[in-house]
């Protein structure tokens, strides 16, 4: 296997993996800034500086309705039947609450990342998320195969070449370990990074979301696995912001979660009062923080090993750090 810069496909770096000779990695490599959980990756609106949240576990990219209005972006107008008065166009989203959300939609003159500049890109507009003009979601990240490396600060985006056989944790050195889990329904199709996962042996459909900090279980899926928010044991920390609002928010602990080969026994998750019936767990940036991650949408795979740390967490930390293993509370 190779791995050949996106931009130069000189200097190419042959793997130590058991792999197709003629597969390809085609890459280019994003910096990611970790404020305690939240991973912020560089990029232009109009030639403008900005920082996005890396968010996987959002469908669309977005920008904050502020920002939007600050650098006067046009807004997608449609004239409504009957009217000859147009007004923004707009989409229906929804998030960890499960509350249908209107949002708008603006247009950026230029859009750069990862080395390339996008003309006329359209985002959704969402409310402000603090410290973010807004996020990268999955519109951008299903056009590659995606690498989170964030102990490392990076996000890298692959274009695989001739590696449809290949296992892809190309970073895994001999005699290390690492876990594969099938991506569920079509991986370029499904607006989400989907697998199943078992949690006290009860089968869950977890996205796996860097745009979350710390994972969370709904409170039905936990009462499912066994666990409930009256139970003893299980408390009440306050409340979790979402895009589409707030939730109240328990923390109790789960005798088995098992993502792939990969079992955490006695594992502490965030239990959420959430209506939202397309997924049980978020997998959080937590994990993300505490592995290696290759998410393969060209295979329909994710690929993941180990990398040290906490793997869940029920707070984020409170010290912004750009990489390494922040300390939880």
């Amino acid at each position: 296997m190779k791995i050949l810069p996106l931009a130069a496909l000189a200097a190419a770096l042959v793997l130590p993996l058991q792999a197709q000779a003629a597969c390809r990695l085609v890459t280019a490599d994003v910096p990611v800034t970790m404020e305690g959980l939240r991973p912020l990756v560089a990029a232009k609106i109009g030639g403008k500086p900005v920082r996005l949240l890396l968010d996987s576990g959002a469908f669309g990219s977005s920008l904050t309705a502020t920002f939007a209005a600050q650098e006067k972006l046009a807004s997608i107008t449609a004239k409504p039947i009957g009217s000859l008065v147009p007004s923004s166009a707009s989409t229906v989203t929804s998030g960890v609450v499960g509350h249908d959300t209107m949002t708008g939609i603006v247009v950026a003159p230029t859009f750069e990342f990862g080395g390339s500049v996008f003309p006329n890109v359209r985002f959704l507009t969402i409310r402000d998320i603090g410290g973010a003009a807004g996020l990268v979601g999955q519109n951008l990240l299903k056009t590659s195969d995606d690498e989170y490396d964030f102990k490392n600060g990076l996000l890298r985006l692959v274009r695989p070449q001739d590696c449809e056989t290949t296992a892809l944790a190309y970073w895994v050195k001999p005699g290390e370990t690492y876990s594969m889990i099938p991506l569920d329904g079509e991986a370029r199709t499904n607006a989400h990074n989907v697998a199943l996962i078992t949690i006290n042996g009860q089968m869950m459909r977890a996205y796996f979301d860097t745009g979350a900090s710390t994972s969370f279980i709904t409170a039905h899926a936990a009462a499912k696995a066994g666990v409930r928010t009256t139970d003893p044991g299980v408390t009440l920390v306050g409340v979790s912001h979402g895009l589409d609002g707030d939730t109240k928010t328990w923390v109790g602990a789960f005798a088995s979660i098992k993502i792939g080969d990969e079992e955490i026994k006695n594992g502490k998750l965030a239990i959420g009062e959430s209506v939202a019936n397309d997924f049980d767990v978020l997998i959080g940036a937590d994990f993300f923080m505490a592995h290696h991650v290759y998410v393969a949408n060209s295979q329909g795979k994710l690929y993941f090993s180990y990398s040290g740390g906490p793997v869940f967490r029920t707070s984020a930390p409170p010290k912004a750090a750009a990489s390494g293993d922040p300390q939880p509370r």
